[in-house]
């Protein structure tokens, strides 16, 4: 990709200058005057506003910016076909979250056949941070909740679902459930409002007449589960996070209206439309993905 292209792909992607600068690390003078140069090269406004909110693109900026996403998979495309046709492995970044990454390492085999062929690099964040990721082409494919945002730079695909379920400690439990029943808001553990988990969960809650007092919010379902085993408060967490804490007696499962409550979350695979995998790790994307739905439809 042509250098001053790059660096604009990167001001809009990181909202300002000042964060571009650093991503790019360049002096934010010099990343201003290669915008400018560029805007004048095509004879047009790239950006409506640079300022504390953030840059403001125009439509030619839009089309720019476009243009930018399609030259940088194009460039990714034939970067891994021609690694692919020189017999190396192939760099494959995938992004998961916590409870997917839990799921994939409970057995050495997926990893295994993944890292026997590709140069393999996996990353672990929450939904809303793996998304973006793929957008910036940052991740070669994300195993994300799923979220109702249309999004024409990406290809979204279900997968699978799991369940979540309310636990707490076992000394607890006959007060949040007499709570629950009484109306009365339980000390819940919470995940942070930008998690798309957070969504779910609160989708759920709404309709069942369950109220939460959030005393922590969290990006750390690991943390949320050592103060649920502590007595601190109640959690809706991963069936594959909290099965050995059930299994143990040190966390037990909610009852509402007579039922363990547990929540349904829906799972994704995301990947940049048009971005293409080697031949030779199509198939074993398609194993995966298969994988994947044995382990986590429950």
């Amino acid at each position: 990709m042509d250098d001053s292209l790059k660096k604009f792909v990167a001001v809009v992607e990181a909202g300002t200058f000042t964060r571009a600068a650093e991503t790019l690390h360049i002096s934010q003078p010099a990343l201003s005057v290669a915008m400018s140069k560029l805007a004048k090269k095509y004879g047009v406004v790239l950006f409506e506003s640079t300022g504390r909110s953030g840059v403001q693109l125009t439509p030619a900026g839009e089309y720019m910016y476009n243009a930018g996403l399609e030259q940088r998979r194009i460039e990714h495309n034939l970067q891994s076909q021609l690694t692919s046709i020189g017999g190396e492995k192939v760099p494959l970044r995938i992004g998961l979250i916590d409870s997917v990454a839990a799921l994939l390492t409970t057995t050495d085999e997926p990893l295994k056949t993944l890292e026997s062929r590709a140069q393999l690099s996996l990353y672990v964040e929450n939904s809303t941070a793996l998304r973006q990721a793929v957008r910036r082409s940052e991740l070669d494919v994300a195993i994300i909740v799923a979220d109702d945002a249309q999004d024409d730079k990406l290809e979204v695909a279900a997968v699978a679902s799991d369940n979540l379920f309310m636990v707490c400690s076992p000394s607890e439990v006959e007060q949040f459930e007499v709570a629950i029943v009484q109306g009365i808001p339980v000390a819940f553990l919470s995940y942070v409002p930008e998690s798309m988990t957070f969504t779910v969960i609160e989708r759920s809650l709404r309709p069942s007449g369950i109220k939460v007092n959030p005393i922590v919010y969290s990006t750390s379902p690991d943390s949320m589960l050592a103060m649920a085993s502590r007595g601190r408060g109640v959690a809706i967490l991963p069936e594959i996070l909290v099965k050995r804490g059930l299994e143990s007696g040190v966390l037990v499962r909610v009852n509402v209206q007579g039922k363990p409550y547990a929540v349904r979350r829906r799972l994704h695979v995301v990947t940049l439309k048009g971005r293409k995998l080697p031949p030779r790790l199509v198939g074993l994307a398609l194993a995966m993905r298969e994988q994947l739905k044995t382990y986590t439809v429950g």
